[in-house]
């Protein structure tokens, strides 16, 4: 038997074992979605498998630095599930600037959760040529401040009206009240702004690096990590004056300021290498933090000498999602989704945004009509603000 009869064999053979196959690939893909699969993150990629099996591999999630793929396998022939080898891959992301914060939450399973049913759409709040937008913040009256472009602040209307560029050259806004917001200014100062005149007021006076701030929900207070002052010595060795600097610091402080006053600064009896994510209570009248992986805080603010203690009362969850509570709900983003969580009842109540996607961050309107976030539409992509009515 020569090569050409082998060849032409062959290809009958082949030719026999498509034909048994009743199911081409969109159909078994319908037949995937009405069984529960799910899309994922990027295209779905179609193989066949032993000339009977249609696989649908997609890549799920890649949240907390890995990357989740799983995949469903259709009988071509019968139209079933074929689960002889059903698989989930995980693969890590290298961690880059620094370890991945553990930091406590209680543990959020959204497989038997309700899909909120929501009539309306997400919508995109804006239409600028700028991206990467983030650090998303609103205020009482539904007007979004938010970070843009490179290093730029502007407002905007919950409704995509009224868009107004604030500042240049700063970051993370955050509202002291209805007319001022506070920034970041200069890598190293922190200013506020009327946002009607555009009046920019220096809120910090001492040179240095003030960063990780936080304005009190009763708008009377500003935390932020400093690091302690440095000698600044002459070529003679002498003691010129003592300054802040950003580099070659082995601990920080954490310090408050009277908005009202911004001479009265008080140092919280804490110092670490290690302190970050500063965080008020409801009503402003304690300050919360993380030295490493353990929170404390600080009360009793009006004192001359400030101390703290270990909070235990939070132990459950995260400061991040804690000062996003409204009426004991938060947003959190989980299996590229994005839920609301019952903080109360620790258990989530809702699927808000069933699609899974690449969010970054997750807020609700300070009325809970509005849930802000922010969306990459490629890994490591620029973010765009998008809003959704939770009420229609």
């Amino acid at each position: 038997m020569n090569r050409f009869v082998i060849l032409f064999l062959v290809f009958l053979s082949q030719q026999n074992s498509y034909s048994q196959c009743l199911i081409d690939k969109d159909e078994a893909l319908q037949i995937a979605f009405d069984k529960g699969f799910e899309k994922g993150l990027d295209s779905i990629i179609v193989t066949k498998v032993h000339d009977s099996i249609w696989r649908f591999e997609y890549l799920e999630c890649d949240e907390d630095y890995t990357d989740q793929y799983s995949h469903i396998n259709i009988n071509c022939r019968t139209g079933q599930i074929d689960s002889s080898d059903l698989w989930m891959r995980i693969g890590m992301h290298e961690q880059i600037g620094g370890r991945k914060r553990n930091n406590t939450d209680f543990p959020i399973n959204i497989n038997k959760s309700r899909v909120l049913e929501i009539k309306s759409k997400p919508y995109l709040l804006t239409s600028l040529d700028y991206e990467r937008e983030n650090n998303i913040s609103i205020s009482d009256k539904n007007v979004i401040a938010f970070s843009y472009g490179f290093r730029k602040i502007g407002i905007i209307n919950i409704d995509g009206t009224g868009f107004k560029q604030i500042c240049d050259e700063c970051l993370y806004p955050q509202w002291i009240d209805n007319d001022f917001i506070a920034y970041y200014k200069d890598f190293e100062q922190i200013y506020k702004s009327n946002i009607h005149s555009l009046k920019q007021i220096r809120i910090t006076n001492e040179k240095g690096c003030y960063n990780n701030f936080s304005i009190s929900p009763n708008n009377k207070w500003l935390a932020y990590i400093k690091p302690p002052p440095h000698p600044d010595r002459d070529s003679f060795g002498r003691i010129n004056v003592y300054v802040h600097t950003c580099t070659d610091r082995n601990e920080d402080d954490l310090w408050i300021m009277k908005l009202s006053n911004t001479n009265i600064q008080k140092k919280i009896n804490v110092k670490s290498d290690d302190i970050y994510n500063p965080t008020w209570s409801e009503k402003g009248d304690s300050l919360y933090y993380y030295v490493g992986d353990n929170k404390y805080f600080a009360s009793d603010l009006e004192k001359d000498v400030i101390t703290c203690s270990r909070l235990y009362k939070l132990f459950d969850i995260n400061l991040v999602n804690y000062k996003k509570i409204k009426n004991g709900i938060f947003p959190a983003i989980k299996d590229c989704k994005i839920v609301s969580v019952d903080y109360n009842k620790r258990s989530v109540s809702n699927i808000l945004i069933n699609e899974r996607g690449r969010y970054q961050e997750c807020i609700f309107s300070n009325d809970q009509r509005y849930l802000i976030f922010t969306k990459c539409l490629i890994g490591n992509g620029d973010s765009r603000i998008w809003i959704l009515d939770l009420t229609k």
